[in-house]
């Protein structure tokens, strides 16, 4: 399965949860409409237990052919790097550096706290070909101890967690520094120019 194919699937955190099946395959770049629910036991995980090191907290998601899949289905293409609050600005950036990230094994999801129908505009407009996850209620920001009740919706954060489900990096904002660095130090491996010029000593 190339690392280049990504998922594009939404999520609406109000469903029951349904028997999870797996596609076994990767979802071609495009919006789907789907609908999912965040595993009860998960929703308990706080805030201070997302440092490096503790497992990630799993999710799940209709994908483009109708089957339940989640979090860890992804994660056996690859790492993920998990977005959450991100703007337009910090969308777009993250698309400029998506095809290096995905060729060094990480493949990037965006979760955005809005409707099915604008985040499929933004898609768009923006023209994104990495995974969207539509959560209008915040149940994944929850899970990962970011979502603000007071202003409804999650602060800015994100988190690299690497295929066996563990965080190994984390943090609050977008970084200044670009995606690139910062999954090199997660992963402790290069990525991109980083990799050209490792390989030429």
């Amino acid at each position: 399965m190339s690392l280049t194919s990504v998922l594009a699937v939404t999520l609406l955190a109000a469903a029951a949860k349904p028997a999870s099946k797996d596609a076994g395959a990767v979802a071609p770049p495009a919006f789907e409409n789907s609908a999912a629910a965040a595993p009860a036991a998960s929703s308990e995980t706080p805030r201070s237990a997302l440092t490096s090191g503790r497992r990630a907290p799993d999710f799940q998601y209709q994908s483009y052919d109708n089957l339940w899949q989640s979090l860890h289905n992804v994660l056996e293409h690859g790492d993920v790097l998990l977005v959450f609050g991100a703007g337009d600005v910090d969308l777009r950036a993250l698309e400029r550096e998506r095809e290096t990230l995905v060729k060094g094994g990480v493949l990037p999801l965006a979760v955005l706290e809005k409707p099915d129908r604008e985040v499929w505009a933004s898609v768009r407009r923006l023209g994104l070909t990495y995974s969207i996850m539509a959560d209008p209620r915040g149940a994944i920001g929850a899970q990962y101890g970011v979502f603000d009740p007071s202003l409804s919706r999650s602060n800015t954060s994100w988190f690299f967690i690497d295929r066996r489900g563990k965080v190994r990096s984390s943090g609050i904002g977008m970084p200044t520094q670009g995606w690139l660095g910062l999954a090199s130090n997660a992963f402790g491996r290069p990525f991109g120019v980083a990799n050209q010029s490792t390989s030429g000593h």
